[in-house]
């Protein structure tokens, strides 16, 4: 399972609720029937995105006080929904975590420990050799070659900090 997106409050009278999503894969959403929030399994009856955030109806969750339990609770899917909505040229955050990116002609570039995004573009926190460093998310650097990550060798040293 995958935390998807986050409950952050209820959203009118009717048990509608407004969520955080924590993916750009947003051809998901379309497709969602059940997804698991905290640990129980429920059913969606309607499901929008709009202004960057989800709006929900649960089957069984019919006024405010009814959303305002599920207040702040994860929301989650099999991580296979979400490998089959998205572009094949595409990683998931929790895929890259972990990964060590070498450059074209086979250098170290450094293991990612983590994304971070901040607005404009994704940050991969990276280590090598005991050193940490962010490098953001360019896609004039990083191309996927199969299932690694691989970094221009000479446009590397642009964004390096």
């Amino acid at each position: 399972m995958i935390e998807i997106a986050r409950i952050l409050k209820p959203q009118g009278i009717k048990g509608e609720i407004k969520a955080q999503p924590f993916t750009n894969v947003l051809a998901v959403f379309k497709s969602l029937k059940n997804v698991v929030v905290g640990e129980k399994n429920m059913e969606i009856d309607n499901i929008s995105l709009r202004q960057g955030f989800l709006y929900i109806k649960f089957k069984g969750v019919n006024t405010r006080n009814d959303a305002e339990a599920l207040r702040n609770k994860s929301i989650k899917i099999d991580k296979n929904l979400l490998e089959e909505s998205k572009n094949e040229d595409e990683f998931l955050i929790d895929d890259l975590i972990g990964m060590v990116v070498y450059d074209n002609k086979g250098a170290l570039v450094g293991q990612i420990l983590d994304v971070i995004n901040y607005g404009s573009c994704d940050i991969f926190v990276m280590e090598k050799e005991g050193r940490r460093v962010e490098v953001p998310y360019v896609e004039d650097v990083f191309y996927r070659q199969g299932d690694s990550l691989v970094a221009d060798s000479e446009k590397i040293k642009e964004v390096l900090i």
